[in-house]
């Protein structure tokens, strides 16, 4: 995965990773207390003086895992510090454990890294929570939502051919299938909208008007192991 250059000028700050280090270890820690103030936002000054930092900070052994994952999972060069992957990692968590949803962090996650796509963001959560906060991983869901009306649907995973009619929303848990999918035929005039989430995050949609039309929704995982959506026809 190639990074583009907006990351590394925006590189997560060493120097506010240590700052906050003791305050914020305490996501994957486990110890109980109040909420640590959210980590802020990372400026072009910021990484300048980490750049310049003459040592890098200590991290926790759950914190140099969850660099070590997500580097390993989405290819991040040499030039990625561990130190800004696990400050990464502990915003994440802080947001997680203050009630934030994984739909809600994946725009935040998508800004720090920008080339990450929405299926890799909803995997860095997941890898965050696995590995320094383990108190918010739960296991990931499927979402199958048709709305309008006037529409035969068929959906499910691979090798599955559930049966309904719009409007629809069905949310099962998460497997490891070839791929999920939504077909929606309307059966009249009319509009229909097909759409496939993971947790919550809308990885796929289409539309369809016009009797005889089919809205069609696909995601299948890449080679990283993060759902995507699929180019289908139909």
């Amino acid at each position: 995965m190639k990074l583009p250059a907006i990351i590394f000028r925006t590189v997560l700050p060493i120097v506010a990773a240590v700052a906050l280090g003791a305050e914020l270890t305490a996501c994957g820690s486990g110890s109980s207390g109040a909420t640590p103030p959210a980590p802020s936002a990372p400026t072009a000054a910021t990484a300048e003086e980490a750049s310049s930092s003459p040592a890098a900070p200590k991290l926790s052994p759950r914190e140099l895992q969850f660099a070590s994952d997500a580097r390993n999972t989405f290819s991040f060069g040499g030039n990625v510090q561990d130190a800004a992957l696990a400050y990464s990692g502990l915003h994440i968590c802080h947001g997680r454990k203050a009630g934030a949803s994984v739909a809600a962090e994946v725009p935040s996650a998508m800004r720090t890294w920008a080339s990450l796509s929405k299926g890799d963001a909803v995997q860095m959560i997941m890898l965050a929570a696995k590995d320094i906060c383990p108190s918010q991983s739960a296991p990931q869901q499927v979402t199958y939502v048709v709305t309008g009306s006037g529409a035969h649907v068929t959906y499910g995973p691979a090798g599955a051919n559930y049966a309904g009619n719009a409007p629809l929303s069905v949310t099962q848990p998460l497997g490891q299938p070839q791929y999920y999918s939504i077909n929606a035929q309307l059966t009249g005039n009319g509009s229909v909208t097909c759409s496939l989430k993971v947790d919550g995050v809308i990885l796929s949609s289409a539309s369809a008007s016009g009797s005889g039309n089919i809205a069609s929704c696909e995601i299948d995982q890449d080679l990283n192991g993060s759902w995507e959506a699929t180019s289908v026809t139909g």
